[in-house]
């Protein structure tokens, strides 16, 4: 009888063993992956996931049977409030890339996930600890990584385990780039892992307009002459007085390869009105302000008010621009308000990770200009 019961515990312990897992919970909110990896999506996302997976079993191989433990690694986040912050402070690629690298990462490993915790600030917070809460006596559960310790509301959560040493050898944080003051002292473990979560937070306020960086522009007088460029003021003045910006003419260097009109750089004060504008994530729609023409009426999905004027639109323009066209430097539609020039030029710092990376090397001093029908016609309404 004995020996049934022995073998009955024998086959539980092997089940348990077998079934034996690591659980990395994370505050996406306050652990931001790298910009780099976030502007790549998809891609990105599969490399975050990848990156993250081998550092934890780097730092796992210090326990005993942790080779044969699954790793469970769970992200939540407020996606809209993220897009809301990317796109108030100017990240517009990694705004544009945020959802796709979210589902890049997910679709990477089998028990990875990038959970959207919903809009609210203690919506992760809350998932987090009952998370914790369930997992933390599970036999099975070896270990619990947190990436938390950026948020001392989360030191409160800790407290009951931090005085059993059975627990408290179980729990790991993981390292912010800042820890919290009052995560020193406890006595979890504490790691980092580098090139996976961005150094630092975000900043609250707007940072200078990327658009105010000038891009290298040198005219050369073409063979039909482009009107010369004024002052800041002066250009936008100039600029928005003919609305809508587009149709215009297609200016190109003299290797017949596109590059944008110099629109000037908008005064800090249109600047921080089109901030305003799109602060709480409202998405203004691109052909009704740049060229007059959306037909959508109330079904646009994107807002048509409030009316941009000067700097405003100037500045709209230029956000417009940091969406990199697919055509690139081919392209010779007088309609297109995307961006043909990476505002950095050749010394742009995400080199290869940038969407303008295939036409860093492009000259963009005007040689001449090319016009299409569309341009024509417009001129020809005058």
């Amino acid at each position: 009888m004995w020996q049934e019961k022995a073998q009955s515990y024998k086959n539980k312990f092997n089940e348990s063993a077998s079934n034996s897992f690591l659980l990395c919970l994370v505050d996406g909110d306050g652990y931001l992956f790298n910009d780099n990896l976030i502007s790549q999506g998809a891609l990105g996302g599969g490399e975050a996931a990848n990156r993250l997976l081998n550092n934890i079993k780097r730092h796992i191989q210090q326990y005993d049977g942790a080779m044969h433990w699954k790793i469970i690694v769970r992200v939540y986040a407020n996606i809209e409030g993220l897009l809301k912050k990317f796109a108030y402070i100017g990240f517009t690629e990694e705004e544009n890339a945020l959802r796709q690298f979210v589902a890049g990462f997910t679709q990477s490993q089998p028990l990875f996930d990038f959970i959207d915790a919903g809009q609210g600030k203690e919506r992760s917070d809350h998932k987090i600890k009952e998370q914790l809460s369930l997992f933390v006596n599970n036999i099975q559960c070896k270990h619990i990584l947190l990436g938390v310790a950026h948020d001392n509301g989360y030191v409160p959560t800790l407290d009951p385990y931090k005085n059993s040493l059975a627990v408290a050898s179980r729990i790991s944080l993981l390292k912010p780039g800042q820890l919290g003051r009052e995560f020193y002292g406890l006595p979890f473990e504490v790691v980092q892992f580098d090139s996976i979560f961005r150094i630092g937070e975000l900043p609250n306020e707007r940072p200078p307009y990327k658009f105010q960086i000038k891009p290298n522009y040198h005219f050369k007088p073409p063979s039909q002459p482009v009107a010369p460029h004024k002052e800041k003021s002066a250009v936008a003045q100039d600029i928005t007085a003919r609305r809508p910006i587009y149709p215009g003419p297609v200016l190109l260097n003299k290797d017949d390869e596109r590059v944008d009109e110099y629109l000037g750089t908008p005064s800090e004060w249109g600047e921080t009105l089109l901030a305003s504008y799109i602060r709480d994530g409202n998405k203004l729609c691109n052909v009704h302000y740049l060229l007059q023409r959306c037909n959508s009426g109330a079904r646009c999905p994107y807002s048509h008010e409030p009316v941009l004027e000067g700097d405003e639109l100037v500045a709209f323009a230029l956000k417009a621009r940091l969406t990199a066209c697919h055509a690139g430097s081919r392209c010779r539609n007088s309609m297109c308000v995307l961006g043909h020039l990476c505002p950095y030029g050749a010394n742009c710092p995400r080199k290869k990770t940038c969407y303008f990376n295939k036409v860093h090397h492009v000259d963009s001093r005007v040689d001449h200009e090319f016009k299409d029908m569309e341009y024509d016609l417009y001129e020809g309404q005058d």
